[in-house]
């Protein structure tokens, strides 16, 4: 322990925040912000990149971000088209990095007492490392879908024996959902001490005082996400706006986030014929432009083809406003009638006749009984004790 006999505690994250996407991995760093209320927090991630001219292999970057000591390292990726030397080099240079991190973190904050591993396989082996040398026992918190039947990427006799391993020896292991937890013991996963972890919502959420809610003439429906299409079917939810509107004119759809195929979605909403009185794309949205935003609307409306359960679900609840979402991953562990609808995945037909009839006022939520019952199941404090009671058990 270090400082004034705080658990000091070093998390390993596959995603995080970075310069290249701030949204990345988002959910990980509000639970190491959360634990940092009770104890001293450290996270490492790390990067490839594109060499740069004239710069190392190797690029730090420390910053104190609410409290939590964020050291992000950078790594120039393997300049060889071999694909075996290539894949080598840039795992030797992955592990580089985290050691580098690690020893910055040690050098400004002391020894950490317990390492907090997000998302598997590698960064697990880290943690496997300094339990079985230097005692220093491991949690891990896994977030990936990979694990599910609808993704079925988990794959490799390697992998599945190494994360197997790793798995078995952390002192928990964390997941947002049961559904998760099922789908990892189903690989063979085995931990006799699985819990399931709420992702927080940010405490600008809980800071609505100040919001102007307006009073539009037409129904707003809301889509925040990341713009991967194969995830998140935003094509199909753009062929169900298309269709509406040749039924209705009373709504307004805005889509926020950005990604891989923003421009992409764009233009198919152009091809469309989709006009800009019923479609507003909003690019990326934070703090409380992006709580304003979603506060002012009247359904969140996600058509994921896959998903573990995602934070604005959290997020949505928290400000009162119910969901629509396509019944997979954990979802219908939180989304039920009384705060929203569950459709089947690529129901595009069924996903349109939910939101006619909430158009028609055939659909209706108790807004206040949703903020209610939510807000404080998802709070920053709340679950940081939760993460902090963890730390204390593994110690």
């Amino acid at each position: 322990m270090n400082k004034n006999n705080r658990i000091s505690v070093l998390h390993l994250a596959r995603w995080y925040p970075n310069c290249f996407d701030p949204m990345a991995g988002l959910f990980i760093q509000r639970h190491a912000e959360a634990a940092s209320h009770f104890c001293n927090n450290s996270v490492v991630y790390v990067h490839p990149v594109e060499p740069i001219k004239n710069s190392g292999i190797y690029q730090v970057e420390y910053d104190e971000i609410r409290s939590v000591n964020t050291i992000c390292v950078y790594y120039s990726q393997p300049k060889t088209k071999i694909p075996i030397l290539k894949q080598t080099i840039k795992l030797y240079r992955f592990y580089k990095a985290n050691s580098i991190g690690i020893k910055r973190v040690i050098s400004e904050q002391g020894e950490f007492d317990l390492l907090h591993i997000h998302i598997l396989t590698r960064l697990g082996l880290i943690g496997l490392y300094y339990k079985w040398f230097q005692n220093k026992p491991y949690l891990i918190s896994e977030h990936w879908s990979r694990y599910l039947d609808t993704t079925g990427t988990f794959n490799g006799l390697l992998r599945k024996t190494l994360t197997r391993w790793i798995v078995k020896k952390a002192s928990f292991v964390t997941t947002v959902t049961k559904n998760l937890a099922i789908a990892m013991k189903n690989h063979g996963l085995v931990n006799d001490n699985y819990v399931v972890l709420d992702n927080v919502v940010d405490s600008v959420f809980y800071q609505t005082e100040e919001l102007s809610i307006e009073h539009k003439d037409k129904v707003t429906f809301i889509n925040v996400t990341c713009f991967t299409d194969r995830a998140k079917n935003i094509s199909g939810l753009l062929r169900v706006i298309k269709s509406m509107i040749d039924k209705r004119n009373n709504f307004t759809f805005i889509l926020v986030g950005e990604g891989e195929d923003f421009e992409k979605m764009k233009a198919y909403a152009s091809e469309l014929g989709i006009n800009n009185n019923h479609l507003v794309f909003k690019g990326l949205l934070e703090g409380k432009t992006l709580v304003s935003e979603m506060a002012n609307a009247n359904l969140i409306v996600m058509f994921s083809n896959y998903e573990n359960l995602p934070v604005v679900i959290n997020e949505s609840f928290v400000l009162g406003i119910p969901v629509v979402s396509t019944n997979v991953g954990g979802i219908s562990e939180i989304l039920n009638d009384s705060n929203g609808v569950l459709i089947k995945r690529k129901d595009e037909r069924a996903l349109e006749e939910t939101l006619l009839n909430y158009l028609d006022g055939k659909l209706r939520f108790e807004k206040e009984a949703i903020r209610k019952e939510f807000s404080r199941r998802f709070s920053p404090e709340k679950i940081g004790l939760e993460i902090f009671e963890l730390y204390q058990k593994a110690l």
